[in-house]
């Protein structure tokens, strides 16, 4: 079987729901022989497709060569072509990433705009094809393997990943080297592949040859455990599951992780980090966040995306949030006043015989009310008069008998007129403030969230 059945072969395992009438591809071709054999395999099946070629500027007239070689190209086969040339170094200096992930990063964003263009709304399906073949994907596994890794990092480069699909995966490249001159196909040489700096290289022009001196079927050995890996990890990942499923709960604030269980759970480790890592933890956070499991209430690690809380007997979970306007001022008489944290709704009523006992509802003597009111958040040192009590109380202290968790400490917000405290929102009235027997007209405030 030569490579271009092969190449049919596999798309049909693959992506056999994919057909050149129902689907536009965008071929991400650099030049270079694997893309070339690539975008030859797909014209020959006669796919609706289009090519698109990033210039980094990296490699001066030879970049430029290789944007002329595949426009000159994409013009024989009568296919649209579509080039960006962009400053990779500028944007990797401004990013403070490396040149790889600047590039990488540069390349798949524009894809993706790309594929929202009105030539890919032709057909019911619009995917990124690129040229990834089996070597690639050998290196990419070695890569993850020294770095370090877990499972997922074993599997190698997925066949399709959103948008993106790799009908190449199954050839090696000396294969694809063949068919290029069988077809006498034409390509150009990225001579940044014959640089040792970048580890990819090193590790495909140094490790591996060493590695074949030894091992002579290394490459055919390490593409079958990559498909080991990949097995293994769907049963690895269902076991995942089945922990998330017992740990796990959703609250108002995000999730909350029972300690005590989470600790009796084996691999105790392994599943931390599991959970960790969906929460933006990086790999040297994990320590911090396993200590926090004996700390003192209240302590925090935080990470990039969101924070862990120590809550008593559990892990709480909340996505890091954006700075609010914490400070509402209201100048005047209004029936309603939007917050960060809900609503409050002020109606003039008769002073009731009865008062509703509930927290989110005060009423107040109108003659005693006074403006500008203030909405906040709780500062340090605030006090009250809690409502049914002549001696005043600091709100932390109050808050901690409630027992409230630090995300819910952190959203109490306080109701103020003339520096004094009257009301902590949702919780409890000032005393002070109470309707007295003289009143004639109430204000009644309501909370809503």
């Amino acid at each position: 079987m030569n490579l271009f059945e092969a190449f049919q072969l596999q798309w049909k395992q693959k992506f056999s729901y994919l057909h050149p009438h129902n689907c536009t591809l965008l071929v991400a071709v650099s030049g270079g022989v694997d893309s070339m054999v690539l975008l030859h395999c797909l014209h020959k099946i006669q796919f609706h497709i289009a090519v698109a070629h990033v210039n980094f500027q990296l490699r001066g007239e030879e970049s430029i060569r290789d944007a002329v070689f595949v426009q000159q190209t994409c013009e024989k086969y009568n296919i649209p072509f579509y080039l960006k040339t962009v400053n990779t170094q500028a944007f990797a200096d401004e990013e403070k990433i490396s040149i790889q992930v600047a590039a990488r990063r540069l390349r798949y964003e524009w894809f993706e705009q790309l594929l929202q263009q009105p030539y890919f709304k032709t057909t019911p399906n619009a995917f990124i094809v690129t040229a990834h073949h089996a070597n690639d994907n050998i290196e990419t596994l070695l890569h993850h393997l020294f770095r370090g890794t877990g499972i997922a990092g074993l599997q190698g480069i997925p066949s399709k990943n959103n948008q993106i699909i790799r009908p190449l995966l199954f050839a090696y490249k000396q294969d694809i080297i063949a068919y290029a001159e069988q077809n006498k196909l034409q390509w150009v040489d990225d001579s940044s592949n014959k640089k040792h700096d970048y580890t990819r290289n090193f590790i495909r022009l140094q490790i591996l040859p060493q590695l074949q001196q030894h091992f002579p079927n290394i490459d055919a050995i390490l593409t079958e455990n990559i498909e080991r890996f990949q097995e293994a990890n769907l049963l690895y990942q269902q076991a995942l599951q089945n922990h998330f499923k017992k740990l796990i709960q959703q609250n108002e604030f995000g999730y909350q992780i029972p300690i005590e269980l989470l600790k009796k759970t084996q691999p105790f480790t392994t599943v931390l980090w599991e959970i960790a890592k969906q929460f933006g933890c990086q790999s040297a956070q994990l320590i911090s966040i396993e200590k926090l499991l004996d700390a003192k209430n209240g302590s925090v690690v935080e990470t990039s995306t969101h924070r862990f809380v120590k809550n008593r007997k559990w892990l709480l979970i909340q996505l890091r949030s954006n700075p609010i306007n914490d400070f509402v001022t209201i100048q005047k008489w209004c029936n309603q006043i939007q917050y960060a944290a809900g609503k409050l709704l002020l109606n003039k009523v008769p002073v009731p015989e009865k008062f509703e006992a509930n927290n989110h509802t005060i009423y107040i003597d109108e003659a005693a009310l006074q403006f500008p009111l203030i909405i906040r958040k709780l500062k340090t040192g605030d006090y009250f008069y809690p409502f049914g009590m002549k001696h005043k109380k600091k709100i932390s202290r109050f808050l901690i008998d409630l027992k409230l968790s630090l995300p819910q400490k952190e959203n109490v917000w306080v109701l103020e007129m003339n520096k004094k405290i009257i009301w902590v929102i949702g919780y409890r009235a000032d005393n002070r403030f109470k309707v007295n027997a003289n009143a004639k007209q109430c204000i009644k405030i309501d909370y809503l969230k």
